[in-house]
């Protein structure tokens, strides 16, 4: 069964030009590993599995574009490695291509991935605005909303806000040095902190851009680094990606 199911995957991956070969490997290898937790359901269907190779390879192209870097060497810059199956590799891949778009559609440019050396940690992008470079963080909240009732939605709403508000804070603050130490390396000016959401249920909590505004707008004054770092949250919609303060250029 297995190795028909990879076959199959196989040959539907080649139909594909944007996803590079090693996120092949990856499926493989989560495949052979059996991880159930978050790949097998959705590659074993038909239906889902045409869904999320869309979308993955409409992702790979459109940051492509932007960066001008073929998706094998993107895929590299994320220090992706497709022997960890654990859905936080992939998750991480995903997070740095909707930032580079979200960058863009910031009207930043010359938006470049940066690849860590061994043994040294760096910030995950920089990129350019007016007379100004930025130095771009990027980590992913991966949550599971509380259950929801009639009762307890608002209580629910507010304790959603609150785990995202502080898992913001305390990542921020971890990485907050190696933001920096990036931003010297490259002579950058300004620093960006983005959390990218991997959670359909967002949705019903998160609402509109002016609530995505007031939490950013907490987490600036909670962390109080100054007028030279903006926080940001990136949901894949539109309307929901916010940057605060706003850049203005």
């Amino acid at each position: 069964m297995e190795e028909k199911l990879l076959l199959k995957i196989k040959k539907e991956l080649c139909k594909y030009s944007n996803i590079p070969k090693v996120l092949c490997d990856y499926i493989e290898n989560a495949i052979k590993k059996d991880a159930k937790e978050h790949l097998i359901p959705v590659i074993t269907n038909k239906k889902e599995r045409k869904t999320v190779l869309d979308a993955i390879d409409n992702l790979f192209k459109k940051a492509s574009n932007i960066t001008k870097l073929s998706p094998d060497k993107l895929i590299k810059a994320s220090d992706f490695r497709p022997k960890d199956t654990d859905i936080a590799s992939l998750d991480a891949v995903i997070a740095e291509l909707r930032t580079i778009i979200f960058l863009d559609n910031l009207n930043l440019y010359n938006i470049i991935p940066l690849q860590a050396k061994k043994d040294e940690k760096c910030a995950d992008i920089i990129a350019t605005g007016g007379s100004d470079k930025y130095v771009i963080e990027v980590f992913c909240k991966i949550s599971q909303s509380p259950r929801r009732t009639i009762t307890n939605e608002i209580s629910d709403s507010l304790t959603y806000k609150e785990d995202l508000f502080r898992h913001y804070i305390d990542k921020s603050r971890c990485k907050k040095i190696q933001l920096d130490k990036t931003a010297k390396k490259y002579k950058c000016n300004k620093g960006i902190m983005v959390m990218v959401l991997n959670d359909q249920n967002i949705f019903g909590f998160l609402t509109s851009a002016d609530e995505c505004t007031k939490i950013l707008s907490k987490i600036s004054t909670e962390l109080d680094w100054g007028s030279n770092y903006y926080f940001s949250i990136v949901t894949g919609l539109i309307p929901l990606d916010i940057i605060y303060p706003p850049i203005t250029q």
